[in-house]
């Protein structure tokens, strides 16, 4: 009976860590819904345009990388963007007007944002003058 009882809680606790591995609770992934999703189909997520320069220049997040400069209001200076905004495929050369989602990031690393931007629509495309 004693061997039974020493191989029973072994093989017990071994059976509950397939259930633990598979919480999803502590993701630290931005969510990868389709970017023709709508806003309802995201809780807190939200819509605006933007503007991208037609060039990424040298910045430093975490290290030195080169990050997307971007504007809300076309006549508002430019701002870094320090990641990818996503299903956006950027050219450089290019001036771009889109319409692009925030949606909340649910446990983000300490080095992220707390929103991720997804393209929902590039509006124009322009070649920098």
């Amino acid at each position: 009976m004693r061997t039974r009882l020493r191989l029973a809680v072994p093989l017990a606790l071994l059976a509950l860590l397939p259930v633990s591995a598979c919480s999803s609770d502590g993701s630290t992934e931005p969510s990868t819904t389709s970017a023709a999703a709508s806003s309802t189909t995201v809780p807190g997520a939200r819509q605006f345009e933007i503007y991208v320069a037609p060039e990424e220049v040298p910045c430093t997040g975490m290290a030195p990388q080169t990050c997307l400069q971007v504007r809300r209001d076309p006549n508002s200076p430019w701002e870094l963007h320090y990641f990818d905004i996503e299903g956006f495929d950027y050219q450089p050369g290019y001036t771009y007007h889109l319409l692009v989602e925030e949606r909340p990031w649910l446990n983000p690393p300490a080095d992220a944002p707390s929103h991720t931007w997804h393209l929902i629509k590039v509006i124009s495309k322009a070649p920098a003058s």
